[in-house]
């Protein structure tokens, strides 16, 4: 499937949850691993949807019934400001379920890029990630570290900014983009509790069951 037509397909879903009642949260970067954009034929990441229909409530609790292999990924989200500028960062958490039987780039963006959950932490009034390093830690797993300034936060704006023109969308005030996993995804299971610390920036839990 082309990917204009893919974005196309999602975007007419992410319509219709908005018309069901669910309310605009933003985007999230998605494949930004060279590795899988050398495997899928992929010349950058490409962009999903969320809403608050995926968005976890207070208690940071989410089920894994259902799901064929999850992941949790740690991740920054952009603030939107006004006129395209970022108005700050926060701590985020995004779940994912990977197909592994899916291959193809057009279908996986159709499908929202493998995207199950977020959760996303309180706005802090820092713009960069430079200098501060995000640390993931799983229990009974293995803790992973990573420079939290490694992603051009600018590029990243502009990349979805441009997706959602040539499909017909906008990037807006207030939306948040999650910038893509800094760490390697963990693979989660019932039980597990997963915490992101990104310094100065904020953390943010999420307990499985």
């Amino acid at each position: 499937m082309r990917l204009e037509e893919a974005y196309q397909r999602q975007l007419h879903h992410w319509r219709a949850t908005l018309d069901s009642g669910a309310t605009r949260i933003g985007w999230k970067i998605g494949l930004n691993a060279p590795a899988i954009q050398e495997k899928l034929g992929l010349e950058r990441s490409v962009v999903g949807h969320l809403t608050t229909a995926t968005l976890l409530g207070a208690d940071g609790s989410h089920s894994l019934a259902g799901t064929q292999d999850p992941k949790v990924e740690a991740e920054i989200a952009i603030v939107m400001g006004a006129n395209g500028e970022i108005a700050g960062l926060a701590p985020a958490l995004e779940v994912v379920d990977i197909d592994p039987s899916l291959d193809d780039a057009g279908e996986i963006v159709a499908g929202n890029v493998f995207h199950r959950a977020v959760a996303i932490g309180s706005t802090s009034e820092i713009t960069s990630g430079d200098g501060i390093e995000a640390e993931l830690s799983l229990s009974g797993g293995t803790d992973q570290s990573a420079d939290a300034g490694a992603f051009d936060l600018h590029e990243i704006v502009a990349l979805v900014d441009e997706t959602l023109r040539s499909a017909g969308e906008s990037l807006d005030a207030g939306d948040r983009i999650i910038a893509g996993s800094l760490t390697a995804p963990a693979a989660v299971a019932a039980g597990d509790r997963v915490r992101l610390h990104l310094g100065a920036i904020g953390k943010l839990e999420i307990a499985f069951s």
